[in-house]
């Protein structure tokens, strides 16, 4: 029982930090539809009492490509292939800042992993991560028209179906 509850207590605490360190650098919304450029807002808060952040370099995966956007206002975005690097300005005290960019996931589905790099005035480097789910694509309003056609369609036969089988079950009793 004693090993039960350690071992516990240790994927908990385990959770809880991994959890938090992953939650630095969060996006906003934190999916994109595959194929369909989205922007998503990467935000990031200063956690670093007396210091401020100087830099955010993003570092995309293989399979999303990224596109410029007005940088927030005093900040100069610098994008170069997989990378995008805000710097220019500071997020000084508690604040946050969201700094936008043009993303499109160009497949798998599923969880797509960025890497990033905040940088502070005393010239430390903070590295965090951040997940961005990726979601098949919405179908085109014709096609969910058919689509919805379709499940009528199939619904009505098989109403069609179970009536053939209930009458006939009836004129078997009698």
């Amino acid at each position: 029982m004693r090993a039960t509850s350690s071992a516990l207590l240790a994927v908990t605490t385990w959770l809880v930090l991994a959890t938090g360190a992953s939650a630095h650098v969060t996006l906003a919304p934190p999916f994109a539809e595959l194929g369909i450029p989205s922007t998503i807002e990467f935000e990031t808060p200063n956690e670093r009492d007396g210091r401020a952040t100087i830099a955010l370099e993003l570092t995309a995966p293989p399979g999303v490509t990224l596109g410029a956007i007005d940088a927030p206002s005093g900040w100069r975005l610098e994008l170069a292939g997989p990378t995008a690097r805000w710097s220019g300005s500071r997020i000084e005290g508690e604040g946050a800042i969201s700094f936008p960019l043009v993303v499109t996931a160009s497949g798998p589905v599923g969880t797509e992993t960025f890497s990033a790099r905040q940088r502070y005035d005393d010239g430390r480097t903070v590295r965090w991560t951040a997940d961005l789910t990726v979601l098949p694509a919405s179908l085109p309003d014709e096609q969910v028209d058919r689509l919805n056609g379709r499940v009528i369609a199939g619904l009505i036969g098989l109403a069609v179906v179970a009536g053939s089988i209930l009458a006939v079950h009836r004129l078997r009793r009698a």
